[in-house]
């Protein structure tokens, strides 16, 4: 008679191929997953195997054995990225315009752009070489970053062994701030129509809605039925924003002026939302045709610079018309006028109608986790599906009491930006580089090595004071929030 807790079942793990194991390394417990190589029909297994110490000679490329299970066409990737960097990650560069100053803003954003094409290079070519010297067609970041790693200098390899579940735990902060700020994005909207005076009563109505759409998350077909619903009305609403930028100048005096607390600010903010390290992946595991992915006018320079073009003239008109502001743009639009009522009722609509797509790639990194992380023993499917059950409405009922904490969108955004972004974005792709051209092949001069360690230096700059600087600011706004004098009391 089967009992009611959790079984695990002993397995034994697969062994990789000798010329991919020395016998010197010892086995980790990070995961099970195996892949088949091109070049045997053996099979390696990620969590034990390393890459050869000399860089192998062979014509083997991985994108061109690529066949994915659900494959999309050029259009389509371009459309994905066009549609992500658009949304409403937009409405926060007028903000991150205002605080970085009329000058260096604009040109902040562009040099941002230019960075997160770069990183995003680094991070695929990575990928590829390692996917390349182990003859698979694919290869995930998490396992990529490892493998990377412990084939760099040896003072990287303790990063290198825990480096699967490093990522996870990023990705994982990355989506559960992300699904925050779309709490407290839709909170403020809320709030401001019905014209409450805190945003209690906010958190107080939609906590049962969202937690009803959790519950239909398993099956994405609908989901992506509301999250392209969505996407109209985030479009209509930005053509109503433009509207009023053009025609609804206040006179408001931009500044050229900013500090150093602010320029971290404003590039935690651009971080956070110009990225897509997530979806960048996930294209180019996609894609029919992925060379296309990287070449001049390829998915990731366009789908990257149009959107940073857009930005640099959004932020700027945004903040030209409407001055400094301390959240997104949405929050400076006249509200006795019909159209900004209608723009703010769109986006809360379709940040609703997303939010139960952002939980699913944190929950399935949770079980992912979970299921891979001791070799020895997995947990049985039922284990595994009450631990979804349950890991959903935690899920939200966490993401909502972030917002209950911290109720303000810049700061929050700034946070996650600096806290999560800069290493997935920045470090983790330039070690990686740095390790796959070690020891000897970092170019003229070492010019790979100085560009890759500028990299890691900025990204740790901002990991540190600019997680700080932000933290700092929503520390200060908890306890003005609460003071005698504010209105909450």
């Amino acid at each position: 008679m089967p009992s009611g807790r959790a079984t695990r079942t002993r397995i034994r793990p697969v062994e990789p191929p000798k010329e991919y194991l020395p016998t010197h390394i010892k086995m980790e417990p990070i995961s099970s997953q195996t892949h088949q190589t091109n070049k045997s029909g053996v099979l390696i297994d990620m969590r034990t195997t390393r890459l050869l110490s000399v860089r192998p000679d062979t014509d083997y490329d991985p994108r061109e054995h690529r066949t994915p299970q659900q494959p999309i066409k050029l259009w389509m990737a371009y459309i994905d990225l066009l549609r992500l960097s658009c949304g409403t990650g937009m409405l926060a560069m007028p903000l991150a315009t205002s605080q970085m100053g009329i000058v260096l803003g604009p040109i902040i954003i562009l040099l941002t752009g230019f960075l997160i094409i770069g990183t995003h290079n680094l991070l695929l070519n990575s990928i590829n070489e390692v996917a390349r010297q182990l003859r698979v067609p694919y290869i995930s970041y998490r396992y990529g970053f490892r493998l990377a790693l412990l084939h760099g200098p040896p003072g990287l390899h303790w990063l290198g062994n825990r480096g699967p579940s490093l990522i996870a735990m990023f990705l994982f902060f990355t989506q559960l701030g992300l699904c925050s700020v779309m709490v407290v994005f839709t909170t403020d909207c809320l709030r401001d129509l019905m014209e409450w005076e805190s945003n209690f009563p906010s958190l107080a109505c939609l906590y049962f809605p969202y937690l009803v759409m959790e519950y239909f998350m398993e099956d994405l077909s609908k989901i992506s039925y509301l999250v392209t619903f969505g996407n109209v009305l985030n479009i209509v609403g930005m053509f109503l924003i433009f509207w009023h930028i053009i025609f609804d100048y206040n006179g408001e005096i931009v500044s050229p002026n900013t500090s150093l607390g602010a320029l971290l600010f404003g590039f935690g903010l651009l971080l956070f939302n110009m990225s897509a390290v997530g979806v960048i992946l996930s294209i180019d595991k996609s894609l029919v045709h992925p060379k296309k992915m990287m070449t001049t006018f390829g998915v990731l320079n366009v789908g990257i610079m149009c959107p940073t073009i857009l930005a640099v003239i959004f932020g700027s008109l945004g903040y030209y018309t409407f001055g400094t502001m301390e959240e997104n743009i949405l929050r400076s639009l006249p509200y006795d006028e019909t159209t900004s009522m209608i723009a703010v009722s769109l986006y809360l609509i379709s940040v609703a109608f997303a939010y139960p797509l952002q939980c699913y790639p944190a929950l399935k990194t949770i079980i992912e986790f979970v299921k891979y992380h001791d070799r020895w023993a997995t947990p049985s499917d039922n284990a595994l599906l009450f631990l979804e059950r349950i890991g959903r409405p935690l899920f939200v009922t966490l993401s909502f009491f972030i917002c209950y904490i911290a109720p303000f969108q810049g700061p929050l955004v700034a946070f996650v930006g600096n806290l999560c972004t800069t290493m997935l974005q920045l470090v983790f792709p330039a070690l990686m580089d740095v390790s796959l051209r070690y020891p000897n092949n970092y170019g003229i001069k070492n010019i790979h090595l100085y560009k890759d360690v500028s990299i890691i230096f900025l990204g740790l700059i901002c990991f540190t004071f600019g997680a700080y600087n932000c933290g700092h600011l929503i520390h200060i706004r908890i306890l003005s929030q609460y003071s005698p004098n504010s209105g909450y009391i």
